[in-house]
């Protein structure tokens, strides 16, 4: 890339000073680190964020299920099988009846975001080591 910035100043048939592509170079890589760093922090405040939501609405979700017979319908799968094989559309329509709804999509969409923003942490994590490698051999 540095090279690249030399030829075309060399091509307008421009004069440059002796160390403007190196501090153009330079200040596209500290452009590049600092936005980095801060979609990094974004992100791991993100995942810290979902992570400690997730304890609250698992613990609410539990309670839900509690109180809503989900754990009876689901009981019934080891307790009483052959009357759950005659009747498994109504089975099924209670067991889906029975759910929290907001409990079980406000948990999953927790797990979602903290693992989404993992991912996209350790995409970050890779993405600045590869500049902070590509610079300190630029400057060597």
């Amino acid at each position: 890339m540095q090279n690249k910035l030399i030829k075309i100043f060399q091509r307008a048939k421009y004069s440059p000073g002796r160390h403007l592509a190196d501090n153009i170079w330079f200040a596209i890589t500290q452009r590049d680190k600092r936005m980095n760093q801060i979609k990094l922090w974004i992100f791991t405040l993100a995942g810290i964020a979902s992570l400690l939501g997730f304890v609250p609405a698992f613990i609410r979700l539990s309670e839900d299920l509690a109180q809503s017979g989900f754990y009876e319908y689901f009981s019934l799968i080891f307790s009483d099988s052959r009357s759950i094989l005659l009747n498994w559309k109504e089975f099924i329509y209670s067991v889906t009846e029975s759910l929290p709804a907001s409990g079980l999509i406000l948990t999953l969409s927790l797990v979602f975001t903290c693992l989404l923003s993992l991912r996209y942490l350790m995409k970050q994590i890779d993405k600045s080591q590869f500049l902070y490698t590509s610079t300190k051999i630029l400057s060597i």
